[in-house]
């Protein structure tokens, strides 16, 4: 009884969070056009660790840029578990939109279709710069969407991670990584040579997993990182191997 209560509550929460999503490019899976098959990643059990305090060093934000007129860049924003605690990626897409750059939010059960859609325009000569970010499910999505566009030898640009379920290695095709985290951390994985930074959170009561992807303050410096990204020369973008 109390297990069918609690899923009336959250279709209630989950249909609530879609009425009052942000008006810009969200995608349900039936939306995506499938491209190449990819391998779907499997998805971690949704487990948080209590680490001791640590110091926290933000990485230094690069200067606010107006996007550049070199083809387009695209940030794809994932969202975590039913769509319900995740809607800072719906804010942090608005602002994106905002300064010019393509953003779409989906959820992270539609990361394969993306993988699919972007292999499809990178295929077709769309090479703009690549951005994947993600909360929680959606943030464990975006290393796993990131290794499987390593397969094809397709560059990342910049990945964001809101507080994912666990630890994981940033792949080679990927050229910056920013991890704000209360718990588990990335790490550069089998020929990783780019800019890798956690940011540590863990010392922070103000806040936890389910309010860090709302955060004024981690919105704004991800915002940053997008636009520094977004507006890269090709040379300072992770080269195909």
């Amino acid at each position: 009884m109390l297990r069918l209560l609690f899923c009336i509550v959250a279709a209630v929460l989950s249909l609530a969070a879609t009425v009052n999503a942000a008006p810009l490019d969200i995608l349900s899976g039936s939306a995506i056009q499938s491209g190449p098959p990819v391998s779907r990643y499997a998805q971690p059990v949704s487990r948080y660790a209590q680490y001791e305090a640590r110091k926290t060093t933000f990485p230094a934000a690069p200067a606010r840029l107006q996007p550049a007129l070199q083809g387009p860049a695209r940030v794809y924003l994932m969202r975590g578990f039913m769509n319900i605690f995740s809607l800072g990626m719906d804010d942090l897409g608005a602002q994106i939109q905002a300064d010019g750059i393509a953003a779409t939010v989906t959820n992270h059960a539609d990361a394969d279709a993306i993988v699919s859609q972007i292999v499809t325009r990178y295929r077709g000569g769309d090479r703009g710069p690549i951005i994947l970010i993600g909360h929680s499910l959606g943030a464990d999505a975006v290393i796993a969407m990131a290794q499987s566009l390593d397969q094809y030898n397709i560059p990342v640009a910049l990945v964001v991670l809101f507080d994912g379920t666990g630890d994981h290695s940033v792949p080679a095709n990927v050229a910056t990584a920013i991890n704000f985290t209360k718990a588990f951390d990335l790490a550069p994985g089998a020929g990783f040579r780019g800019v890798l930074s956690n940011v540590d959170l863990s010392y922070d009561g103000g806040i936890d997993h389910f309010t860090i992807d709302k955060s004024p303050d981690l919105q704004a410096r991800a915002l940053n990182y997008v636009i520094a990204a977004a507006t890269a020369t090709p040379a300072a973008s992770a080269q195909r191997r």
